[in-house]
């Protein structure tokens, strides 16, 4: 497995875990409304972001290998 390939998986596979914790952490906070869920749910919206935009980086850098 290449590196480009590990990261392209990493990438994705963690990106999907903050959207499931968003979730989790929205559910959780219109049950509990909870104030650590909301922060929680804005944790995970800015590493989803954070996550997609260093994934296109790493693309655009190493995209010959």
């Amino acid at each position: 497995m290449s590196l480009r390939m590990f990261h392209i998986i990493f990438v994705s596979v963690s990106s999907l875990l903050m959207i499931y914790i968003g979730i989790w952490a929205y559910i959780m906070w219109d049950y509990y409304a909870d104030t650590v869920y909301l922060s929680y749910l804005l944790l995970s919206i800015l590493s989803l972001i954070i996550l997609v935009l260093y994934g296109q980086k790493f693309i655009k850098k190493y995209k010959n290998i």
